[in-house]
């Protein structure tokens, strides 16, 4: 199987070598690797040309998008636009174990039942503290379960390898507010085909200037969660529509998952937009919903205290 890596850019001139250096030493031969820019304003492109040309890196290719496109349509249309049957996106400050896509395609390789594998990361912080996650450190193959709260996607993007036929299908699915790795690792999990080998592969940077920690950030007010709903109860949509028409077997347990969800999302709608105590109250009947438990109370402080 022909194996690509899809690294998405921005103005990461402070991390990018790091992490150029863990992919061209990888004990397992990348076959693609591809690099789109999204209108850097730093050093980045430059930078990625003079480190192909010192490696003299045939395979490696750099594209420069003709106007910003924001991380998310970036990564998603470079991973279509990659040519490989197993696809790992990867960003662009973090540093990967030499033998992560060798593992990966390997288990790939021997399980067709997998279209989405994830793996365990090894969280690094700018004061030094690293902390493995999300699963214990096991170094098992695991099938990651649906259960009601599916919109919680435990691993980052950067952990996963996809196969092309779950890409081509996500050209269905993919609307522009969706982050590639969410509509994935949903795909994967509503298909009974989301895995995860219990080993950190990866060391994924936690650092405050990331895309991801300026948009935890902005997830902390009222308007935002209203937004972030919004998007929850497009999602819902999205995979029904994709359990009805792509996903074979007894659709059930999927079915159930989603209505529970229509409903949640609703009242937590109604909750924010009417401040009713009865409805905060209801809300608790839906604790298995919340991705992350303490966000039911932090529901009741941004209605009640933040506003």
């Amino acid at each position: 199987m022909r194996i690509s890596v899809v690294v998405s850019t921005y103005n990461g001139q402070n991390y990018l070598i790091e992490q150029l250096d863990s992919l061209r030493t990888q004990t397992r031969k990348i076959d693609q690797v591809l690099i789109a820019d999204d209108q850097s304003t730093d050093d980045t492109v430059k930078m990625v040309q003079e480190y192909i040309e010192k490696y003299k890196l045939d395979n490696w290719t750099i594209k420069v998008n003709s106007k910003n496109k924001g991380w998310r349509r970036n990564f998603m249309e470079a991973m279509w636009e990659s040519q490989g049957d197993l696809v790992f996106p990867c960003d662009q400050d973090d540093i990967w174990r030499q033998d992560k896509i060798e593992i990966m395609a390997d288990i790939m390789a021997k399980n067709s039942q997998i279209n989405v594998l994830s793996s365990d990361y090894c969280e690094f912080f700018e004061d030094g503290k690293e902390k493995v996650g999300p699963w214990p450190k096991e170094n098992k193959l695991i099938k990651v379960p649906l259960t009601d709260n599916y919109l919680l996607v435990k691993s980052p993007g950067c952990t996963y390898c996809v196969r092309r036929k779950v890409l081509e299908l996500s050209k269905q699915y993919w609307v522009p507010e969706y982050p590639h790795d969410a509509l994935l690792w949903r795909l994967g999990l509503f298909s009974n085909t989301l895995y995860a080998i219990t080993d950190d592969l990866i060391k994924w940077r936690n650092h405050s200037s990331s895309a991801f920690a300026k948009e935890s950030r902005d997830l902390k007010s009222l308007s935002s969660k209203k937004q972030w709903v919004n998007t929850a109860k497009s999602f819902d949509a999205t995979m029904r529509r994709y359990v009805e028409k792509d996903v074979s077997g007894d659709k059930q347990k999927q079915l159930e998952v989603l209505n529970r969800n229509d409903r949640w999302l609703a009242l937590r709608e109604k909750f924010y937009n009417k401040h009713n105590v009865i409805d905060g109250l209801k809300l608790a009947g839906f604790w298995g919903c919340y991705p992350r438990k303490r966000q039911y109370l932090g529901d009741w402080y941004l209605v009640y205290i933040k506003k």
